[in-house]
């Protein structure tokens, strides 16, 4: 039976200048913390990781396995270079995290043999950590047909991957040639029922970063195969998935409707307009 994680895809907090608020990212963790989930990813797409230095990065690290007392730290450590993703596991490690997220590197074209050895030196280096193969083409530029992720899964350490814009159909055919202990997360929150039909084991959503109750009420109808009331939690998620449309501009808007002290941005995500807003500050009651 599938278990059906939830995993938090966090967002942080940035002051008005677009320094990293730390006492803001703390009060998202916290929220991440007591809201029922599985576990965390931290320092991913959600997390806009490309904007943050290494040392930053390994701050985040730090931070989160601190307060994530309680569940599975998933700590991303991907980048566009080997040299890069060494010093981050460093850090992962040093911060005491035991489950590591790798991106497949990406700006340059790889073909699969570089990704393959880009891996391979990984999972050297990453010894007696868990490693999840995060692959997500329409960001990177690199496919991970089945062929090259069968092949990956056979790497010392590597124990899953999270799959981000891609049809239920791969995750299908890479549940029918994967070990049946390896593990498939959807990177798409909507998709979360689905997806466990499809063979995910669960779901790395940004938006439970927000409206987790939703999600978690959704795990419970699934565990017990309850069709009926898994067809009704869909609405819930559908408009919740809608409503924050991946942004983490707008996760960060429903931390400050709720009352945390969460401003800023880095990146050039656009803030959530009046129209926005007012969707969000009506779910937060129902949702949050």
């Amino acid at each position: 039976m599938r278990s059906h994680d939830i995993i938090t895809a966090v967002p942080l907090a940035f002051d008005e200048a677009g320094a990293l608020d730390l006492d803001g990212s703390r009060q998202i963790l916290d929220y991440v913390a007591a809201s029922g989930v599985q576990g965390a990813l931290v320092l991913g797409t959600t997390g806009e990781f490309p904007a943050l230095s290494i040392d930053e990065r390994n701050t985040i690290a730090r931070l989160s396995v601190e307060i994530l007392t309680d569940m599975r730290v998933i700590v991303h450590v991907g980048a566009a270079s080997r040299f890069e993703v060494s010093q981050l596991i460093d850090g992962a490690r040093r911060a005491g995290a035991r489950e590591i997220a790798v991106l497949t590197p990406y700006y340059l074209p790889a073909p699969p043999e570089e990704v393959y050895d880009f891996f391979r030196g990984v999972a050297a280096e990453a010894d007696g950590l868990d490693i999840y193969v995060y692959m997500f083409e329409a960001r990177t530029g690199i496919p991970v047909d089945e062929d090259l992720i069968v092949r990956l899964a056979g790497l010392p350490g590597v124990v899953g991957v999270k799959v981000s814009g891609e049809s239920l159909d791969l995750i299908s055919s890479f549940r029918a040639r994967l070990p049946e202990g390896f593990r498939i997360y959807t990177g798409a929150d909507g998709d979360f029922a689905r997806a466990g039909q499809a063979g995910a084991d669960g779901v790395i959503s940004g938006v439970a970063s927000v409206f987790a109750p939703p999600f978690l009420a959704m795990r419970e109808a699934l565990i017990v195969a309850d069709d009926a009331r898994v067809a009704e939690l869909q609405h819930d998620i559908d408009q919740v998935v809608a409503i924050v449309d991946g942004s983490p501009a707008r996760m960060r808007a429903v931390h400050r409707l709720a009352g945390r002290s969460v401003g800023g941005r880095r990146m050039p995500i656009p803030e959530p307009d009046a129209q926005v807003l007012a969707h969000l500050e009506q779910a937060v009651p129902r949702f949050h």
